[in-house]
Order: structure tokens, then C-alpha cells, then sequence
């Protein structure tokens, strides 16, 4: 065969290819790929066969021969780029894409694929950037949907609903870019308008099972909630198999007080889908949400008996069989999916919680530990490393949870152009009860009788906002200044002088409301602010709405509250972001609450 042949195969091989034939186009191309070995596009064409195939390794082999044969081909860089982001090498495909760049600076898909790169990176401010120059050189829907999502990610709901705008302008007939658009518009909390669009586009064709959340979740939003069950309730005919839908579903009929019995539809789903193993995790998932331990059990043991090696079932079933004190047997479900994924990050630090209920302190000391060298900043970590040195009664404890030293209350000064601090939080607090409204959404709380804001207020332009944010400034940095740097303490190795805001929520509770037991995992410095308090007259429990520290969600024998708070209004407290932190239950109309979390910058 000569090297006209070979090439002629070589175009057959891309044409079966470009049909989406990939194995037929490896079949064409593989004998003859030896004899074109020095020919850049035959390699290039062989990487593309096997990326095709998700053989991202051959690709990636096969793509580098290629650029080494023709070095100033820009298109081989971004394949090669591509193929990169796919296998998780975030800086060498940035860096790819940036030499593609170079070489072909006209062609705007690559810095298309930069972004997105940046993006699934997490380096969010120079995805911006490259998105705003992807805009200014081709400002199509492409482009500024690109913005958007890069906007959203940063939680700048109100840029990223401009960028969906202006892509709906350029394309206006298209469906995923007016389905785009309407979640925007929820996310700034114009739900009404949102609806509409959801609605209109369901009548015309209900789709998929995407568009079906939506217009379940915007319905019930506005208040009209049998009309979401029963859209809810046509969607799981349509996608039988879809358990957002089921989930949703679920919880609406939990909510209107269905009880154990809100996951009916779902264990009708299982006559026609009796493998299908996620559906019964999401209904496990419903019933433990929903506090019907017993009945999520009974559905995990059912998966179990199908699948009885899944990892996520068997997670699951040591879970609940925790939370029903039966950590032995709960530990047996964990170990055993440990061994399953030996390697596994998220199969260890399951085992922790429930090795402490089980008393094996200095197992969970050790794994702890283990897990902290590959990411030492890990609050929750840091946490269980101090529950098992409590119970160990090891001194080491103290040092973690130093009261006294770690935990400070501040009375905050009357923010500049408010005239008092009662008026002051009298602002701040119809501000964040319009954000309960507005994004508080039922179907996603976890809160005992109280809401959660649902997205991270920094970026929200209110006076008030801003107000609070800087107001507490001083005290953020008066309590940073009261620790030196101590490399060996996981809390005062990070001191510096220079920081940022990581989140700013607001947390509402009602009668009987509480907050459980938690940690913030990325955070270093964590809070609470008192925006108002509407106390029960005669309260049966005299620390009802008080902040409780100390205690873990799950808490082993001994490990109750050790340090009590009394909210009082315009007080700011402040702690390290490890320390477990929860509330007693509310008996009073309103514990209006602000928190953010700090790290340094």
C-alpha cells in the first residue's frame, strides 16, 4: 500500500467519523496508522477516534504526536486541550488552550473552551475576563450564555440574568435560551415572570424532565401549590425514571402533611423499574429527610437485596442505621464500602462520625488525621479530630476548644446614616425577610420550622447589606488581631491580616425552629448576628433560641453542649469555623438571624 492509499483510508476513516461512527472509524484507520505515523493529521484524526470513544489516555497519546508532528497547528492544541480538562489536569489544558490561542488568535472557540476550562477549574475571576473578551469579539447567544454561566457560579445573579438577556436577544426563538432566561429570573427572585416563561414553554412541548422541575418548582414558589403536585405528579408518568422529579414530588406531598406516605408514587414506580437502584435511594433519601427512619431503612434493605455491593445504598443504610442507634451495625455498612473503594476520600470520612458513635475514638483520631494531610483546612475534619481527642480525654481537646479564648461576642456600632442600632436591624431585618420570601424555597430547606436564604447575600446591592458587611469589619478584624501565628494549630496557622467574606446567609426561625448540629467545611472563622428576637412570653425551656457549641450533629455518650450563647439583639459572635455549632429550639415568633463565614485572603 502506498501513501496515496493510506491517505485515501485515512479520509474514509474521518468521513465514518464525522457520522459519528467512531469504531468503524478506528477499524478503517488502525492498519494503516502505522504506516502514516509521521503524518500529523492521521495521529490527530486517531485522537479525535479515540476521545470519541472516551479512551481519553489514547487520545491524549495520540494528540501530543500529533502537535509533535506539526507544532504550530492551533487546532491540535485545543483538541488536546479538550481532552485534558476531561481527565481532570485543569493548569496543562489552561496552558494548552492558551498556546492554541496564540497560534490561531481569530478562532473563538478556543477561548471558549478556556473559559469553560477556567470555569470547571474554579478560577472564576479569569474565566470572567476571557468570557467578557469571547462577548466583545463575537457577541452572539453562545458568548454571553458563557457570561452567564460564569456570572452565576460567582453568585452575581443579577449580572448573569443581563448576560441570559442579551443571549435571548440574539437568538430569541430558541427554547433553552428563554429556559435559561426564566431561571435567571428566579435566581433575583422574579418568580412570577419566571413562571410565565416555564409555563409557556411546557404548553407548547413539556419536553424534558428539566423544563418539568422548573415549572413544578415556580408554581409551588407562588403559591400554587395542587397545582404543583399535580404537575408533579403528570411529569413522573412522562420520566418515570427521573428522581429529581420523584424528589420533588416527595417533599410537596410531605410538606401537605403526607407523612411516611409522601413517597407512595415512587413505590409505584418500582412495578415497572424494579433494578432501578437510584430511584429507591431517592425515596430512602425522601423518608430520611422527612425523619421516617424506620421506612427509609426498610428501602435500603429492599435495594440492598438487588444491589448489594452499591456503594451509595450501603453509605446510606450505615447512616440511618446510625441515626436509630445501631452504630455497630451502621459501622458494618461502612466499612464495607470502604473496602469496596479502598481509595476513596468520601468513603473514609463517612466512617468518622459513626466510629465515634461506636466508641472508637482513636480510629477516628487516626483517619482524621490521614485525611487532614491531603487537606489540612478541612473544618469538618478538624472537628472530628477534636470530638475523639474529648473522648480519648486527651488535653490536645483544649487546645482546639478553647472557649475562652477562641469564642467573642461584639456589640456592634450604629452603621454610618442609620440614627440607632435598633433602627439599624429594624432595615436589615425587612431586608432579609424579603430575601426568605423571595428565595427561601420550600422544596429545598432542611431547617426544623425556619428558612434559610438559599444564595449568598455579598452580592446583593442593598444599603443595608452593605451596611452590616462593613459595620462588622472591625470587629472581624479586632478578633483576628487577638491570635498570633501558630503553625501547629490548625486554627491560628492561617492568621492574616488580610481576608475576604466566603458566604452571607440569613437564617429565620419560628415557633419550635431549630438549626442541628454543624460545621462549615471551607470556612475559617464563622458567626452569628442578631437581627430580631420575638421570644416566647413564658418559654418552658429557659436557653429556648440560645446558640449551643460543642455538641457534633450526631453525638457520641458525654458529648453534649459545653458553651451556651443567649442571642441578644445587635450582638455579633464570633469562632472558629470547626467548632460544632447548633441552636435550641425557638419557642417565640422570630429568631431572625445573619452569619457569614471568613477566610483568609
Amino acid at each position: 500500500m502506498n501513501s496515496a492509499e493510506a491517505l485515501a483510508i485515512a479520509s474514509a476513516s474521518r468521513e465514518l467519523l464525522g457520522q459519528g461512527d467512531a469504531e468503524g472509524a478506528e477499524r478503517v484507520l488502525a492498519p494503516v496508522l502505522n504506516r502514516l505515523k509521521n503524518d500529523a493529521p492521521a495521529l490527530h484524526l486517531m485522537g479525535l477516534i479515540k476521545k470519541a470513544q472516551n479512551q481519553l489516555e489514547e487520545a491524549e497519546r495520540h494528540l501530543r504526536s500529533a502537535i509533535a508532528q506539526s507544532l504550530s497547528e492551533g487546532a491540535y492544541y485545543n483538541d488536546l486541550g479538550v481532552v485534558l480538562q476531561a481527565r481532570g489536569s485543569y493548569a496543562e489544558a489552561t496552558r494548552v488552550f492558551r498556546a492554541a490561542m496564540a497560534l490561531a488568535p481569530e478562532v473563538n472557540v478556543v477561548r471558549i473552551n478556556l473559559v469553560r476550562c477556567l470555569l470547571a477549574a474554579g478560577e472564576l475571576a479569569e474565566a470572567e475576563r476571557e468570557a467578557r473578551t469571547c462577548v466583545a469579539a463575537e457577541p452572539n447567544s453562545e458568548t454571553w450564555t458563557l457570561l452567564s454561566a460564569v456570572q452565576r457560579t460567582q453568585e452575581r445573579y443579577e449580572d448573569a440574568l443581563y448576560a441570559s438577556e442579551q443571549a435571548l436577544r440574539c437568538a430569541p426563538r430558541l427554547r433553552g435560551l428563554r429556559y435559561n432566561y426564566a431561571n435567571a429570573l428566579e435566581r433575583v427572585g422574579r418568580h412570577k415572570e419566571a413562571l410565565d416563561i416555564f409555563e409557556k414553554l411546557s404548553k407548547k412541548d413539556l419536553d424534558t424532565p428539566d423544563l418539568a422541575l422548573s415549572f413544578v418548582r415556580a408554581l409551588y414558589m407562588e403559591g400554587h401549590k395542587k397545582e404543583a403536585e399535580d404537575a408533579a405528579r403528570m411529569a413522573v408518568e412522562q420520566w418515570p425514571g427521573s428522581g429529581a422529579l420523584h424528589g420533588a414530588l416527595a417533599r410537596i406531598r410531605w410538606l401537605r402533611g403526607e407523612g411516611e406516605n409522601c413517597t407512595s408514587a415512587m413505590e409505584d414506580a418500582w412495578a415497572n423499574r424494579p433494578s432501578d437502584i437510584n430511584l429507591r435511594l431517592v425515596c430512602a433519601d425522601a423518608l430520611h429527610r422527612g425523619g421516617h427512619r424506620e421506612k427509609a431503612l426498610a428501602t435500603l434493605e429492599q435495594a440492598l437485596r438487588l444491589a448489594p455491593d452499591t456503594p451509595a445504598l450501603l453509605s446510606a443504610y450505615g447512616i440511618v442505621l446510625d441515626e436509630l442507634d445501631r452504630p455497630e451495625e451502621g459501622l458494618k455498612a461502612l466499612r464495607t464500602v470502604a473496602q469496596l473503594a479502598p481509595n476513596s476520600w468520601s468513603a473514609q470520612r463517612n466512617l468518622l462520625s459513626t466510629l465515634l458513635r461506636a466508641g472508637r475514638a482513636d480510629e477516628a483520631l487516626k483517619i482524621a488525621r490521614d485525611l487532614r494531610n491531603r487537606d489540612p483546612d478541612e473544618q469538618y475534619l478538624i472537628a472530628i479530630e477534636a470530638t475523639a481527642l474529648r473522648m480519648l480525654g486527651d488535653g490536645a481537646y483544649g487546645m482546639l476548644y478553647d472557649y475562652d479564648r477562641f469564642v467573642r461576642t461584639y456589640e456592634i456600632p450604629t452603621p454610618r446614616g442609620y440614627f440607632t442600632t435598633e433602627n439599624f436591624n429594624a432595615s436589615l431585618g425587612d431586608v432579609l425577610r424579603a430575601q426568605h420570601r423571595a428565595f427561601a424555597h420550600p422544596l429545598d430547606q432542611q431547617l426544623h420550622n425556619g428558612s434559610q436564604t438559599n444564595r449568598s447575600l455579598l452580592q446583593f446591592n442593598d444599603p443595608a447589606i452593605k451596611a452590616f458587611t462593613g459595620a462588622v469589619e472591625g470587629a472581624v478584624r479586632d478578633y483576628i488581631s487577638r491570635f498570633k501565628v501558630e503553625q501547629a494549630h490548625p486554627f491560628t496557622r492561617r492568621v492574616s491580616e488580610r481576608f475576604r467574606y466566603s458566604g452571607l446567609w440569613s437564617v429565620r426561625l419560628g415557633a419550635g425552629g431549630f438549626q442541628p448540629n454543624h460545621v462549615h467545611d471551607r470556612g475559617w472563622i464563622s458567626s452569628a448576628y442578631y437581627v430580631s428576637l420575638l421570644p416566647a412570653e413564658r418559654p418552658n425551656d429557659p436557653r429556648q433560641g440560645w446558640l449551643k457549641l460543642g455538641e457534633p450533629n450526631r453525638p457520641p455518650a458525654g458529648c453534649g453542649p459545653e458553651k451556651w450563647l443567649e442571642p441578644k439583639l445587635g450582638t455579633l459572635v464570633l469562632f472558629p469555623s470547626y467548632m460544632w455549632h447548633g441552636t435550641a429550639a425557638s419557642e417565640g415568633a422570630e429568631r431572625l438571624s445573619a452569619s457569614f463565614d471568613v477566610v483568609p485572603s
